[in-house]
């Protein structure tokens, strides 16, 4: 397996002109640059990252990198292309979207680590409030190993008030789908192995809520 050792300082570069020549043309003649700079770097950290976070839980992961073609079918916005990637760590092969993920993200002027739940089904989301009034001591527990950290927890609420919790258990409490992010701008560790590390280091410290999220049954 070929080891990261960050990705290219052109990489940056390449996206940023993506961003302002969204268009095949461009892309096609751009194609080996993509390859080189950013898909197979990509790949290979997505790869290494995989086997080092399987090593930490113990039990196999798999991965799934997104691709740089959008799907503009049904989509106002026909760009046809991303100007950025993400990889996703899953505990199964199949689909993910709806089940908690470890991801990644990189664009031309941030990369973003986290974990969560993209789409967010209404069983899992009674299933998981669920499990936090079963043992609200637990879940009081947890949430305070991230309170104070450099990461943010976003997603879509619910209007109505699902529950009299206090704030710090409702702001999770009412979510409809949810991620614990952290965001950071473009620095001179993406063009290094250090970026590899920095990320290693926060998926690790998101295991303990994704193991939660995980064992929620709907």
């Amino acid at each position: 397996m070929q080891t990261f050792n960050g990705f290219p300082e052109e990489m940056t570069d390449f996206l940023w002109e993506l961003r302002f020549n969204n268009n095949r043309e461009w892309f096609n003649q751009n194609r080996k640059r993509y390859m080189s700079l950013l898909k197979e770097p990509l790949d290979t950290f997505s790869s290494e990252m995989n086997e080092a976070l399987s090593k930490k839980i113990g039990v196999p992961l798999y991965y799934s990198v997104s691709r740089i073609n959008r799907d503009i079918r049904f989509s106002k916005n026909k760009e046809p292309y991303r100007d950025h990637k993400w990889v996703v760590f899953k505990r199964d092969s199949g689909k993910w979207k709806d089940r908690p993920v470890l991801f990644f993200e990189i664009g031309p002027d941030y990369y973003c680590v986290g974990m969560g739940i993209y789409e967010t089904i209404p069983s899992y989301a009674r299933a998981f409030r669920k499990k936090i009034d079963s043992n609200v001591p637990e879940f009081e527990r947890l949430i305070k190993l991230y309170d104070g950290s450099n990461f943010e927890l976003v997603g879509d609420m619910y209007k109505r008030k699902l529950a009299d919790y206090p704030e710090y258990i409702m702001k999770w409490y009412q979510k409809k789908n949810m991620a614990l992010e952290y965001n950071a701008s473009i620095g001179n560790e993406v063009y290094t192995r250090k970026i590899f590390d920095i990320c290693l280091e926060k998926l690790v410290y998101l295991l303990p809520m994704n193991e939660y999220m995980l064992s929620v049954s709907q």
